[in-house]
């Protein structure tokens, strides 16, 4: 900011004039000081007219002296706690219709949060029932069990399942215990050879050449190729019905899966099972080897139902 320049106010009475000047000036103050007596002579005879005036009115008789100036004050101080009544009510009405106000509030909300709570256990109730009726829909024994129909029975639970855990997704699941009904399709599959030993392809399966003997025939299971000790699952549960070694298969394992499903291991580096043993579904019952009439580190995995041998593809969904 640019700073303003002071420059001082010439004196009143220069230095240098004629008496002239002097006397004028002098002449002003005269007049000055005479006005100046005439206001305070004005103001002195005001203050003795008054001092009159209160003086006749002291010697007439007073309507109360202080006594009255006490009343006014005492009038003005009710008149403010008048006031301050009436403000202090006006706050209490607001607080109190906002006290209203806001239990009524909290009243709607909780007739929201029930209102609420009964669609959602309308709608566990709905979802429950329609799960367990498709369920129950999907598990009726067909005519007569066949690989076919249990494969279509594992397919449908599996799909079920699926739905199960996309449905476990929404914010709606929270409100819902799905816990049976998962419970009854892992039990319903559980036994069903559905579970891929190891992974890989499911290729060999059908007629071929040995690889060894080199003569053509019938090889009723698949070949999957794994490094040695790769662990080895249960495709379903049961329990084991043969765990040993011969010259052809090496090591081995058999499953009674208890519904005409039998799977059968081979070649294994590892057995980790004895007969009798009962396995679930995905317990590691070996590892991969090259033991037998085996040319490289492979699993040779079988199934058949009631003797029969079914291509693992027909039922391997996992």
């Amino acid at each position: 900011m640019r700073k303003k320049r002071f420059v001082p106010a010439e004196p009143l009475v220069r230095p240098t004039g004629t008496s002239k000047s002097t006397i004028y000036l002098h002449r002003r103050a005269i007049v000055a000081f005479t006005l100046i007596l005439l206001l305070v002579g004005s103001g002195m005879l005001g203050f003795l007219l008054g001092r009159g005036q209160d003086a006749d009115a002291a010697s007439a008789p007073a309507p109360a002296g202080q006594s009255g100036i006490a009343a006014e004050l005492a009038k003005q101080d009710n008149r403010c706690a008048i006031v301050e009544q009436i403000n202090l009510q006006q706050e209490l009405a607001a607080a109190q219709q906002e006290a209203d106000q806001l239990v009524e509030s909290l009243s709607r909300q909780q007739d929201e949060i029930a209102r609420q709570q009964d669609e959602m256990e309308q709608l566990e109730e709905t979802i429950l029932d329609a799960l367990m009726a498709n369920l129950t829909e999907k598990t009726i024994s067909r005519s007569g069990p066949t690989v076919a129909s249990y494969a279509e029975k594992a397919k449908d639970l599996l799909a079920l399942s699926r739905k199960v855990k996309s449905f476990e997704k929404t914010p709606e699941a929270s409100e819902i215990d799905l816990t049976d009904y998962k419970t009854a399709i892992s039990r319903q599959l559980a036994n069903i050879p559905t579970l891929k030993p190891i992974p890989g392809n499911l290729n060999g399966y059908g007629t071929r050449i040995h690889p060894i003997y080199r003569y053509r025939h019938f090889h009723p299971a698949v070949d999957m190729g794994a490094p040695t000790g790769t662990p080895i699952k249960a495709a379903g549960g049961g329990t084991i019905l043969s765990a040993g070694y011969n010259s052809s298969a090496g090591r081995f394992v058999k499953i009674n899966h208890g519904n005409g499903f039998i799977t059968a291991y081979f070649h294994c580096s590892k057995l980790y099972v004895q007969v009798g043993d009962r396995v679930a579904k995905g317990d590691v019952i070996a590892a991969v080897g090259n033991t037998g009439t085996s040319t490289t580190p492979h699993l040779h995995f079988e199934v058949t139902f009631y003797g029969s041998p079914v291509n693992p593809k027909n039922i391997i969904m996992e």
